[in-house]
């Protein structure tokens, strides 16, 4: 069928724009991938998070000057290495710049050299210079905390550090870290996920911001690079009191008449080649890569005063312990510290406070003789 000339032109218009709309540059602005020489990192690839990157490097190995044998970002989108504030744990910064120009991620590669022995919850960082909020750091090493969700289910970018689940505070005279467990804002995301309560929480580990819109419980990734040594012991002081208020149950509901205590772990777990590399909250209780656990009893747990605790690792996991997987850098580990006990699944009982100091955790460093 032949169209007057002037339905002609405007047809083709219209096909000229909508292949200009199908077209449009990428938005985004995101590194996927980062790939360093081969046997130069403690674990099987770098860790990237929201707007950093963590890496495990080996011993006497220098990142800070080694090639980058592949990057991937978004489609079109272009990435440069450039130069920023240098401290000692901050290797270089990758800026990320979207295909359509418009937008632009600056994300800082950072390394962790060695495992801490003692978290004196001293030295606080914005992880994100989005929010107000802080978690904890000991030298290179990032606490996470139920900061980074509460930042998302919240999305008040004005909300002051010290209204967030978890916070600086002080114990026995000394920088401490306190937890508390606060009611939540219930929907979020257009009613994707439902949040009644938020526990305090920290530990050892990463987090994923999207995961937490469609898998809260996968949002959360325990477990860092462990080689020190076989873990004994985990000492160091709390302070809990419980709340006052009802019980907050995870369809929202309350019941005035349930209790709520507090809970300090710590497990080692295996992660070789071909395992999951993390744990996560829907399997940190019963991952069959489980190696030791060390963890506060219920019925030990004092209430109103500050107490020393010690918890002995025991090794009746699922998955044995073994020295030559440890000097392979085959185990991960993670300390767990958190308000409310059962907190990953949005319970609790607003008001519960933890306060935590001095953590220290011992080791041996060999195999013993036969």
């Amino acid at each position: 069928m032949n169209l007057p000339k002037r339905w002609r032109m405007a047809a083709g218009m219209a096909l000229l724009l909508s292949c200009i709309r199908e077209e449009a540059p990428n938005p985004e602005a995101d590194l996927l991938s980062l790939v360093f020489p081969e046997n130069s990192l403690r674990t099987e690839k770098v860790e990237i998070y929201n707007d950093y990157v963590v890496t495990y490097p080996k011993a006497n190995v220098n990142l800070r000057d080694s090639a980058i044998v592949r990057l991937e970002v978004s489609p079109g989108a272009t990435w440069e290495r450039i130069a920023g504030p240098q401290t000692g744990d901050t290797l270089f910064y990758l800026e990320v710049t979207s295909e359509s120009r418009q937008y632009a991620k600056r994300y800082a590669v950072m390394q962790v050299a060695s495992f801490p022995e003692t978290f004196g919850f001293d030295a606080w960082v914005r992880p994100t210079a989005g929010f107000l909020y802080e978690n904890p750091k000991e030298g290179p090493l990032q606490w996470y905390s139920s900061n980074n969700g509460a930042a998302i289910a919240w999305s008040r970018a004005e909300k002051p550090a010290e209204e967030y689940p978890v916070r600086k505070t002080t114990l026995n005279g000394s920088a401490a870290m306190e937890l508390r467990t606060v009611a939540g804002p219930g929907n979020i995301a257009g009613g994707i996920v439902f949040i009644p309560c938020l526990a305090g929480s920290a530990y050892l580990g990463g987090f994923h911001a999207l995961t937490g819109l469609t898998s809260p419980l996968r949002s959360t990734f325990f477990g860092v690079p462990f080689d020190s040594g076989k873990p004994t012991l985990l000492t160091g002081y709390y302070l809990f009191s419980e709340g006052t208020e009802d019980y907050i149950l995870p369809d929202g509901s309350r019941d005035g008449s349930r209790h709520d205590r507090c809970d300090i772990y710590a497990i080692l777990f295996r992660a070789g080649p071909g395992q999951e590399q993390f744990l996560y909250g829907d399997n940190i209780d019963r991952s069959p890569q489980t190696v030791a656990r060390a963890q506060i009893r219920e019925e030990d747990i004092v209430t109103g005063r500050p107490v020393f605790f010690e918890l002995h690792f025991d090794y009746a996991g699922p998955t044995p312990f073994s020295w030559e997987e440890l000097k392979n850098q085959q185990y991960r580990l993670t300390i767990v510290c958190t308000s409310s006990s059962r907190g990953q699944f949005y319970e609790g009982r607003p008001g519960n406070t933890l306060v935590v100091d001095d953590l220290h955790l011992y080791y041996d460093v060999a195999e013993p003789s036969r």
